[in-house]
């Protein structure tokens, strides 16, 4: 559960862990229990996965006991609150081969949760991981196993062209959505995109990627959110169609895991969980609340409290709603205003210690945001006028996923 390639901690880990290790379950019950007292009865919890630590030669029985613990966890500090939960890639054995057919693993989760899912999507998310809710207010949620289209996931494929069929459930449920008039949010584990974090780092295979972002951009007129984990890291993307014109925007929210990540500019950070303000009628965004703890303080301190780290309509300075104009806006922003670039910076790693943020990170942090297809992307990290940034950005700050949905009152609209 704690360890480092090639080194061997000499340092007494707190009781509720390290920044170089996954979430042991003290942290794990104290990150719930602390998110009930903020917010006792959210609309929705979204559980976007990655609960086995980034660890070797575990089994399936595994697997399921951990995903188990934290389900059980849920249902304690939530027990009348509608969860949609997903699979992380680490949430299988071994990690990062999830099959697209009839699974143990999907057969032994859904039994877990079977009352959340509901029995009318037992077929798909035993075929594939993913399933689809409808809430009462003409809105369909795509709850989806990207883990499928992850280019470190070594399963072999019945169907490579489109893994367990998802793809084609995606078009189907947006078509008869567009149809009915209804709003469409999609949520899984793995983005679109790249590591905003390591230049040249992208995440799922170019051609799922392009499938993938084609589907959300031929229906961006209907769909509202896309909530997605795995980065660990607080961040945005933008989706563009083909005229470079801004069509969706995508949030990672951070985890609750602080685990060090060796990969280059990348590392640790404090444990977080998010809530999302909206609007029942139109389900736009109206604000992003983040609540985030020191972890150094929370091992010396028992009683250190999880504190607002920021709000995202105050602290970017937009206005409610979040639109996707704001959001394209604010990145353009970031590129040019130093101040509100660290500022995101801080966010980005939940107040985890950042310093040297040379050219290269820098830039690959701005093209990741900016780009979440690899052909714009890959050309905006070798563009002159990104390579012209030469300054260093120093600053310094002091997997588990959980974002839960909040019904902002109509008197606070």
């Amino acid at each position: 559960m704690c360890h480092i390639t090639n080194k061997v901690s000499t340092v007494s880990l707190g009781i509720y862990g390290d920044y170089m290790c996954d979430t042991p379950q003290k942290l794990l019950e104290h990150s719930i229990s602390s998110a009930a007292k903020t917010i006792s009865n959210p609309d929705l919890i979204l559980w976007t996965g990655d609960n086995i630590p980034h660890i070797e030669k575990y089994d399936l029985d595994y697997v399921v006991d951990t995903i188990n613990t934290t389900t059980n966890y849920i249902k304690k500090f939530f027990p009348e609150t509608k969860v949609l939960p997903l699979f992380g890639n680490h949430d299988y054995s071994p990690a990062n081969k999830f099959p697209d057919r009839n699974n143990t693993i999907y057969f032994k989760t859904y039994n877990l949760w079977k009352n959340w899912i509901g029995e009318k999507n037992e077929q798909t998310f035993l075929k594939g991981g993913y399933y689809k809710y409808e809430s009462d207010n003409n809105t369909i949620w795509l709850c989806l196993n990207t883990n499928l289209y992850y280019i470190y996931n070594e399963a072999k494929m019945d169907d490579k062209a489109d893994p367990a069929g998802q793809f084609q459930f995606m078009k189907n449920e947006l078509n008869k959505a567009k149809e009915s008039k209804k709003f469409v949010h999609i949520i899984s584990h793995i983005p679109p995109g790249a590591f905003e974090r390591t230049p040249n780092f992208t995440w799922l295979h170019p051609q799922y990627n392009e499938d993938f972002l084609n589907i959300v951009i031929k229906y961006s007129d209907i769909i509202k959110w896309m909530i997605f984990g795995h980065h660990h890291t607080d961040t945005f993307r933008m989706v563009l169609n083909n005229k470079n014109e801004p069509v969706q925007m995508m949030f990672m929210a951070p985890s609750v895991t602080p685990w060090f990540s060796d990969l280059p500019g990348a590392g640790s950070n404090n444990p977080a969980f998010r809530i999302f303000e909206y609007n029942k009628n139109n389900w736009d965004i109206n604000d992003i609340e983040t609540y985030s703890i020191n972890l150094s303080d929370l091992n010396i301190n028992s009683k250190t409290p999880w504190n607002l780290e920021y709000t995202f309509v105050r602290d970017y300075n937009l206005s409610s709603p979040i639109t996707i104009s704001q959001i394209n806006n604010l990145i353009k922003l970031m590129e040019t205003n130093s101040t509100l670039f660290s500022k995101y910076l801080q966010y980005n790693s939940v107040g985890w210690n950042v310093t040297h943020i040379n050219s290269e990170f820098r830039c690959g942090q701005l093209c990741a945001i900016n780009y979440a297809d690899y052909p714009r992307y890959y050309k905006c990290l070798n563009d002159d006028k990104c390579k012209e940034h030469n300054s260093v950005h120093k600053i310094s700050f002091n997997g588990f996923f959980l974002t839960l949905v909040s019904l902002l009152l109509s008197s606070l609209n």
